[in-house]
């Protein structure tokens, strides 16, 4: 990997087209221009984030480990201001951001099926 470069927010706003398209998530700075036509969910996604910040949105989707190494392929930079730890981390596991134990990424699958039940019962008690 080529050397880390500090990134101040006024450079990271020029990466914002399909052309020169660069990311921050948790203080890092990915270049994922080439990345745009692999991402399963199309690179219209990504692009709506080019030259920002997209950490919590990220999180919010509980991107896999894989995913995540993905990432450390295309890392550039670090943000300016950032702790100095910044310089040299790889993109956090799922587990180091709290989503790697338990259900929690199933919960709401778990609470969709548990309302159907229920919604079934209910329905189908006045039949018998």
């Amino acid at each position: 990997m080529a050397k880390r470069k500090e990134v101040t927010e006024e450079e990271l706003a020029k990466h914002s087209t399909e052309e020169d398209c660069w990311i921050v998530m948790h203080d890092l700075v990915f270049d994922v221009k080439s990345f745009l036509n692999e991402h399963p969910g199309g690179g219209d996604i990504i692009l709506t984030y080019a030259g920002k910040d997209c950490t919590q949105d990220f999180e919010d989707i509980a991107h896999s480990d894989a995913a995540r190494d993905q990432c450390n392929k295309l890392l550039v930079g670090y943000m300016a201001g950032a702790p100095e730890e910044a310089a040299t981390k790889m993109m956090p596991t799922k587990a180091e951001v709290g989503g790697g134990g338990g259900a929690g990424g199933m919960l709401p699958v778990i609470v969709m099926i548990l309302i159907a039940v229920i919604g079934y019962f209910v329905m189908n008690m006045g039949r018998h």
